[in-house]
């Protein structure tokens, strides 16, 4: 089954490139919107699966608080030229920097849409605070035993948090657990 996807970005050449590499990736029914009006009205009124934004949208104060309010089962993504400095990133599930090189972009967009990972507002999803700190070190590349030391804690007790993770993100690889801890800033990319 198709997955429906929007992509809100004033740029046609920028629309046109996310969208083939979308296409390359799932099968997706693709709609393209340019402002944030049209995007609000077309999240009124049809179920989407995921959400590409650009961050030159948001500026709008009113528009971009009831463009949240919208979110339920939507999986939000901001496409920002400076991720680094981009305000609101917690309200995103990703957050793709527009000048990523290829070999960057595709393996972060390809866990996002095959993985249907759950919406960041969604209570289940969310980690504690040991989980998150779990998080990181699978993402860091250590093995259950060394998180155990460098944390204090059991690999038993690991183990029982990387199956709460695993539970609570529907993410099951390392690669797509470190995917994630890098697109919600847990980790800087430079340190994989």
């Amino acid at each position: 089954m198709a997955q429906r996807i929007v992509i809100a970005e004033s740029s046609y050449l920028m629309k046109r490139g996310i969208s083939a590499v979308i296409s390359d990736i799932v099968q997706a029914e693709i709609v393209f919107v340019n402002g944030m009006d049209e995007l609000n009205h077309y999240l009124e009124t049809n179920l989407v699966d995921y959400v590409f934004v650009d961050e030159e949208l948001l500026n709008n104060r009113e528009e971009r608080e009831f463009f949240f309010q919208l979110q339920e089962k939507t999986i939000y993504i901001a496409l920002s030229e400076n991720p680094k400095n981009f305000p609101g990133s917690n309200n995103f599930f990703a957050l793709i920097d527009k000048k990523s090189p290829k070999e960057n972009l595709i393996p972060l967009l390809e866990e996002t849409l095959e993985n249907k990972p759950y919406a960041k507002n969604n209570k289940d999803s969310i980690l504690s605070e040991r989980e998150t700190e779990v998080l990181k070190q699978v993402a860091l590349g250590y093995t259950n035993q060394q998180i155990a030391e460098r944390l204090f804690i059991s690999k038993h007790t690991v183990i029982s948090h990387r199956k709460n993770i695993t539970s609570k993100l529907g993410i099951k690889s390392v690669s797509g657990l470190t995917v994630y801890a890098v697109l919600n800033n847990l980790i800087p990319k430079d340190q994989i």
